[in-house]
C-alpha cells in the first residue's frame, strides 16, 4: 500500500521500526538513516524517538517535499545502525506517492 503526500506539504513522518515482530527500541540503536527520493534524514540528528509511541519521527519540510518527483512513487529506505557496529536495513520499501502541487512557493 503506497502512502500520499503532496508536494510542499511539511510534516513529521512517524515511522515504526520492527525487529523480529517488536518494536525497535532506541536504546539499541546508533543511528538509522531514512531515504525518500533524494532526501536523507539521521537519527539522532535530524530525526526524534518518541518514547511514549516508540516511533521515530522524522520531519519533512516544504523544501525536502518539493524535490520529489511529480506525481510519481519514491521509496521509502530505512537502515539501522545497532551499537555494536551491525548495521541491517529494511526488507519491504514503502512507496511513497508524490502529488503535484500548483504552487511551488515555501510558506
Amino acid at each position: 500500500m503506497a502512502i500520499k503526500l503532496k508536494q510542499g506539504d511539511a510534516y513529521v513522518l512517524p515511522l515504526n521500526i520492527t525487529v523480529n515482530g517488536g518494536q525497535l527500541p532506541a536504546g539499541e540503536v546508533e543511528a538509522v538513516e531514512v531515504r525518500l527520493g533524494d532526501v536523507r534524514k539521521t537519527y539522532p540528528e535530524e530525526i526524534t524517538y518518541d518514547v511514549d509511541t516508540g516511533f521515530f519521527l522524522v520531519p519533512l519540510t516544504q523544501a525536502d517535499t518539493f524535490s520529489l518527483p511529480e506525481d510519481d512513487a519514491v521509496q521509502l529506505d530505512v537502515r539501522v545502525k545497532f551499537r555494536g557496529g551491525s548495521v541491517a536495513g529494511t526488507q519491504k520499501v514503502t512507496m511513497i506517492v508524490s502529488v503535484d502541487a500548483l504552487s511551488e512557493e515555501v510558506l
